[in-house]
Parts: structure tokens; sequence; C-alpha cells
């Protein structure tokens, strides 16, 4: 036995060889079942398939946990913790050697919060110590991150969460989300007032601020008292020198879709009806006009939504395949089909491009149709493809490849980029699974992604 993880030497689900072959035959049983085990053995009934699937299912979902408690959550917390000065640290090496964090990001912030927050929803009897983490970083969250002179969520406070008008004095759509749904997870985990009050102020901000009453969605940039930067596309680009995420005057794709993941949170846990139509309206914001007709993606487009930059980002596509699922259900709309066409029809469009059809995996980017340009495997991507594909074979259970492919995914994913030695994941590694950055925490690696999609993996097998 390894003493660090508790995984057993002979666990043949640790076996590179015997795990890959373990994962081929479960989706050859998927396949099979989803067939009425016309091409089984006669002795292999249909409801021995289906039986030798659900027990294969629930060893998938007892692997995926235990990387996540034993791998990813135990490397990350309470290490992560700034308890001097609050919130989180944000600079790791692979070996979780501490680097400086010269200044927290919201993104950051609200996303190691939320990490703590979902692992109590999720699991309960596991309460403490994680409620207390996610409180953490709710408390830096309110009292530093919150302007209390303008309102709103600064994108960026020092490192003691003093804010520094002078190096971001913009607010970001992209970040905002973050908050709310920190906010909002804080709220369903441990039901504390000041968690939904402070997610009611930030939405309340934002949309009295940011909404685009003429076009629908958000303003992206604003400045600190709540002005756009930008209404439309500007003649010059804008921000140089500030750390803008996207591109001033346009509206995006990835500041749209993690708005909707919020929205769907806060809703969760306050049933209000300006909140269900803001919901209701990005919803169709990222499900019509967001993902295009080929199923890769409106990255960025004019106020309108006219699309500027169309692209194929896989990562997002997979996501976005799941966070529509996700908000559909919290609304109870209506047009379940359409929404599962359009969620089917981008997760087709990364597997038709961006699947890694030699070694497994899904590159990066590619053009709207053709083959993928980013070839690098990031990690974010890989995990985001669990949710997306497991989302897919719910939707489209006839269509056995979903499931062959998130079971490929996942080996390539748990060879390849956990790292056994110190926790956690690599940061991206080549087509081949050879590690080429390495580095646990960035202010844009977080443990978030992954305990995600880890969560949802492993419920989604074991409820059917």
């Amino acid at each position: 036995m390894n003493g660090r993880n508790g995984i057993h030497a002979d666990d043949p689900l640790q076996s590179p060889v015997t795990r890959r072959d373990a994962l081929r035959s479960l989706g050859q049983a998927a396949a099979l079942a989803s067939c009425g085990g016309l091409f089984a053995p006669r002795a292999a009934t249909a409801e021995n398939v289906a039986e030798a699937v659900r027990a294969e299912r629930g060893r998938l979902a007892h692997e995926i946990e235990r990387v996540m408690w034993d791998q990813v959550l135990a490397a990350w917390y309470p290490r992560c913790l700034d308890t001097e000065r609050g919130g989180f640290f944000e600079n790791f090496s692979r070996d979780w050697t501490r680097g400086p964090t010269a200044s927290k990001f919201l993104v950051y912030q609200a996303r190691q919060t939320w990490v703590a927050a979902a692992v109590e929803v999720a699991h309960p009897q596991r309460r403490e110590p994680y409620l207390q983490y996610a409180r953490h970083g709710l408390r830096f969250l309110a009292d530093k991150m919150w302007d209390a002179r303008h309102g709103g969520f600064f994108d960026r406070t020092g490192a003691a969460g003093e804010p520094i008008p002078a190096t971001m004095p913009w607010k970001q759509l992209y970040s905002y989300a973050f908050g709310i749904y920190a906010a909002a997870a804080v709220s369903e985990a441990s039901g504390d007032r000041d968690a939904l009050e402070l997610g009611k102020s930030a939405f309340a901000w934002l949309d009295e601020h940011a909404h685009d009453v003429r076009d629908g969605g958000y303003f992206e940039h604003l400045t600190a008292d709540g002005q756009p930067v930008a209404l439309d596309v500007p003649p010059e680009p804008l921000g140089g020198g500030l750390p803008v995420i996207g591109q001033v005057g346009y509206k995006s794709m990835n500041a749209h879709i993690h708005l909707l993941e919020a929205l769907t949170a806060l809703r969760r846990v306050w049933d209000d009806p300006r909140l269900t139509a803001r919901l209701q309206e990005v919803f169709e914001v990222v499900r019509d006009k967001i993902v295009l007709p080929g199923g890769h993606l409106n990255m960025f487009a004019a106020r309108d939504f006219a699309p500027h930059d169309e692209r194929g980002s896989f990562g997002h596509q997979l996501e976005i395949a799941y966070l529509l699922d996700e908000a559909a259900h919290v609304l109870h709309r209506q047009d379940a089909e359409l929404t599962a066409r359009t969620a089917l029809r981008t997760v087709d469009h990364a597997l038709r491009w961006g699947w890694d059809r030699e070694h497994g995996g899904f590159y990066d980017e590619g053009p709207p149709a053709g083959a993928a340009t980013r070839t690098d495997k990031v990690w974010w991507v890989q995990v985001e493809a669990l949710n997306g594909l497991l989302t897919a074979a719910r939707l489209a259970p006839q269509n056995a490849e979903y499931f062959q492919r998130f079971t490929e995914t996942w080996a390539f994913f748990r060879r390849h980029m956990i790292d056994d030695r110190y926790g956690d994941c690599y940061e991206t590694v080549a087509p081949d699974g050879k590690p080429l950055r390495v580095h646990k925490a960035t202010p844009w690696k977080t443990a978030y992604h992954i305990t995600r999609a880890l969560l949802f993996a492993a419920h989604e097998l074991r409820r059917s």
C-alpha cells in the first residue's frame, strides 16, 4: 500500500494496462446494454450486462472520490489558508513550496471559497473542517474584496486585502461572477444569513450597473463606481497595461457562461423574480447566441452578440453542456429537447475536432471547423470534459461513445496529470502526457475545476 494515498499496489484499476482494459470493457458493456445485448454472448443477458455496467460505474465513482479526497483536497486544504491576512495563498510550486502572494485576485479567492462550501454540500458528514474553510473565505470576500465606498467586488486587492486602485481601477464581470458564486455556495452550505445577503447585494449591484437593457446580457468592464467602460466596441483597444480579462467593448463567452453558473447557484438559495428573469435571459444568451450552429463558440461578440471571434474552445464547449443542463434543471424550463440538442452539439464538435485519437484526452483550441491548433492538454479542459461527457451520456444514452470517451479521458487524466508524488494535478501536459507546466497554484489555477468535476462525476456515476 502507498501510505500517502491509501492505494493498494495490486488494485487492478491502478495498473495502467489493466485499468485501460477495464475502462474499455466498460464502454463496450455500455454499448451492448444500449442495444439490448443484441451482440452479447448468449449467456450475457441484457440484465447481466446492465448489472456489470452499474457495478463498474460504482467502482469508477469510488476511484474518483478517492483521488478527490486523498490527492486533491488533502493537498490544498488547509495549506492554502492565509490565517494571518485572510483569504487564500495564490502561489505554490509543484512540491507545494509557497511563493509570494503579492496581491489577491477575486477569481482565486472566490473559487477556493466555493470549493470548501461545495464539498460540505455534497458530503455533509464532512461538514468540518470544510465549512470553516468556506466561512474563512467568505469573510475575506465580504470584509476586504467588497468595495465599501462604491459597492461591488474589487477585482484585486493587496495581499492583506487593501484596495489597489492604481493597479486595477476597474471591476470585471468574469471575476465578479465568481464572487456571487462563492456567496451562494456558502449560503447553501451553512444557511448563514450574511452569505446570502452578500450574494443578494452583489447581484443587485451588478444588475443595476452592468445589465444591458437594450441587447441583453451584461457589460463586462466597469469603473469603480459602476459605469461601463465601453458600451460598444471602441475604435482602439482599451486597458493597455491593466490585467484586463477579455476584450473591452465586446461581450464574451467566458464571462457569460460563468455568470450563468453564478446566477444558477444563487437561484438555488434565493427565489427572487428579478434574479429568475436574469437567469432565464443569460441562459438564452448562452444557449442561443454563444453556442453557434456548428457547435463551436461565439468567443467575443459585439454588443448585440453579432459574432466577432468564432472558435472551437473544447473545454468550454464541454463545460457549457454541463452548465446549460444544470441551469435548465433549476429553472424548470419546458424546452428540454432544444437545450439537449444544443448541449450535444457542443460536445459533438469537441469530440470531432478536439479529441486526441492516439493518446486520449482533449486538445485546447482550434478553428470553427478543422484540426486543433493548440494541442497541449490543460488540466481544466480534461476535467470539464468529464462533466460534459457524462452530461451527454445521460442526455443521449443510446450513444455509447460519450461514456466511452469519459472513461478514456479519466484514464488519461489519472495516469498523466494527477501528481501521485505531491498531490493535485499538473497544469499542462503535452499530447502524449509529458508534463510541461507543473505549478499547483497560480492566480488562475485553483482547486475549483477539478473538485467540481470530481464531485459531479462521482454523483452522476451513482445516479443510474
